[in-house]
């Protein structure tokens, strides 16, 4: 089981259904939201001025592209230049409704993604997460 997961998304009906979700496959103890990427910018920001022993960093992070505000490239972008050792131990993965073949592409050559998922989040989706080497050991 991941300890910690957050997922960025504007769409309130979306993060109720993962929370859902999660919650029936047993897939991570605690699930943070961010309604866009300027918000889970703001959370590491204050997760940076705890000390060590009392920070919570979501191991893995689900995040939509198209939101207000700051999108989910932009936030890779900032995450990266801001928190490039958190950004390099988080396993981020694109859950979009976008269609755009070059979305996917973008998503699979980008160096912090490792992998594109299709809104809705499913069952199938999260036991093929499962398999992914990065997070099989949360769950052996």
């Amino acid at each position: 089981m991941i300890p910690t997961l957050m997922c960025v998304d504007d769409d309130k009906m979306t993060l109720m259904l993962i929370r859902l979700i999660l919650e029936r496959a047993g897939f991570c103890k605690q699930l943070l939201t961010a309604e866009n990427g300027s918000h889970a910018l703001q959370y590491y920001d204050e997760q940076q001025k705890l000390p060590d022993s009392e920070r919570l960093l979501p191991e893995v992070i689900l995040l939509d592209l198209n939101m207000p505000v700051m999108n989910g490239w932009e936030f890779l972008s900032a995450f990266a230049d801001q928190y490039p050792d958190w950004a390099n131990s988080t396993k981020i993965f694109i859950l979009s409704s976008s269609v755009d073949p070059f979305e996917k592409e973008t998503a699979a050559n980008h160096p912090l993604v490792l992998d594109f998922l299709a809104k809705p989040l499913s069952f199938d989706a999260l036991e093929r997460l499962k398999k992914i080497p990065a997070i099989a050991s949360f769950f052996n």
